[in-house]
C-alpha cells in the first residue's frame, strides 16, 4: 500500500480532530437554569458547537458538554451564580 502525500494529510487532520473532539467534559444542569447558564456562556464569548454544546439528562437536567480549556472558568461563574453543577 502506497500512501501519498495528500491521503497523509487527511490522516493526520482527521487524528487532529478526533483529540480535540475527545478534550470535552459533561456537566450536568437543571432544566429551570438552562436560561441562566447560556448568558453565562455568551458573557464569555463562547461559541456553540465550537466550545460547548447542550443534550438532553435525565428527567429535568440538561448536559452541558464543554470544552476542558474553558472547564475552570464556566464552573467558577456558574458557581457564584449559584447555579448547581453535577459531573455527568
Amino acid at each position: 500500500m502506497k500512501l501519498t502525500k495528500q491521503r497523509l494529510k487527511e490522516i493526520i487532520k482527521e487524528e487532529i480532530r478526533n483529540l480535540s473532539e475527545a478534550k470535552m467534559v459533561q456537566l450536568q444542569i437543571k432544566e429551570i437554569e438552562k436560561k441562566k447558564v447560556k448568558k453565562i456562556l455568551d458573557k464569555l464569548r463562547l461559541k456553540m458547537g465550537k466550545h460547548y454544546d447542550f443534550g438532553v439528562g435525565k428527567g429535568s437536567t440538561f448536559i452541558l458538554e464543554l470544552d476542558t480549556k474553558f472547564e475552570d472558568k464556566v464552573l467558577e461563574m456558574l458557581i457564584n451564580n449559584r447555579i448547581n453543577v453535577q459531573g455527568a
